[in-house]
């Protein structure tokens, strides 16, 4: 009978299968299951409204992000803060708009 020896090998797949576990724990309801609808916050919706509204316009919109922008608020905002505020906002921006195309594509599945 021969005898499994278990090296080095064996403990760092061991090792990443555990962490590609805790990677998909970490990740958000959204990113899991991609056609869940999630329930948004006051400010997210008001953001999710806006995306609509911006993605369903007939013109070409060049830049999203600064019609997103809520100005008052970015204006009281340091250099490294309105930075992140952008990239933060981006972020948002991105899956919003992956709701809305996620949302029109059940729609025109659905047949409404």
């Amino acid at each position: 009978m021969r005898r499994k020896i278990k090296g080095k090998l064996y403990y760092l797949a061991r090792d990443a299968k555990s962490r590609m576990r805790n990677y998909n724990k970490g990740k958000s309801f959204f990113e899991q299951l991609p056609y869940a609808k999630l329930s948004l916050g006051v400010q997210e919706q008001e953001l999710y409204e806006r995306v609509k509204r911006l993605l369903t316009r007939d013109e070409i919109v060049i830049n999203p992000i600064q019609e997103l922008i809520d100005k008052k608020y970015y204006s009281t905002l340091s250099g490294d803060a309105k930075q992140k505020y952008i990239f933060d906002l981006t972020e948002k921006y991105k899956e919003l708009k992956t709701r809305f195309e996620r949302e029109q594509q059940e729609n025109i599945a659905v047949g409404i």
